[in-house]
């Protein structure tokens, strides 16, 4: 339990930190006991590369156990664990996650979601975003119900920021930005 924690409000991100290191080895306990009962045991195998899980609402699951661990970890908000629990994230501090992290390893649990909402578009919403925003988008990619991508398709340059281009032409009463 985390009844002697204190609350720390940081870039207006709410997390909990532990004052004394037996909290944090009753928070490894607390995790453990949870892994040993939710991580479905074919999520402790080697993973497979046609079983990596993006999420989206098309998502395929190829092995069942998949969808199971995804949807548990996403619950429990642990698929995004240092992001606010009031937006679905896991609402634990850095050193909770290190924790969390040490005992997936320890049973060799995977990852739940590979995703770049949560790798790039997520952090980015939860620094520079509204709260409309954040509220909106943040809860379904913690829970892989949302598949997020980035692309760039600016001609001549493909993903290659450094050679974009932008061309402009007089077109007489108005200008032609391409």
């Amino acid at each position: 339990t985390q009844t002697t924690s204190a609350v720390l409000r940081q870039n207006g991100r709410v997390s909990m930190a532990f004052d004394a290191p037996e909290e944090l080895d009753g928070f490894r306990t607390e995790v453990r006991e949870w892994l040993e009962a939710n991580c479905p045991p074919s999520m402790r195998t080697p993973m497979k590369d046609d079983e990596v899980v993006w999420g989206g609402k098309r998502e395929q699951f190829k092995n069942p156990e998949s969808k199971v661990w995804l949807e548990r970890m996403g619950e429990k908000g642990w698929t995004a664990p240092e992001w606010p629990a009031e937006l679905g994230g896991g609402g634990l501090s850095k050193a909770q996650a290190k924790v969390l992290q040490q005992e997936m390893r320890r049973i060799k649990a995977r990852p739940a979601l590979f995703s770049f909402g949560l790798w790039m578009f997520g952090p980015a919403l939860l620094e520079f975003g509204n709260d409309e925003q954040k509220a909106r988008f943040i809860p379904d990619i913690v829970k892989g119900k949302t598949r997020w991508c980035q692309g760039y398709s600016e001609p001549g340059a493909g993903s290659d920021l450094a050679d974009l281009q932008t061309k402009c032409e007089d077109k007489g009463d108005h200008w032609l930005i391409n």
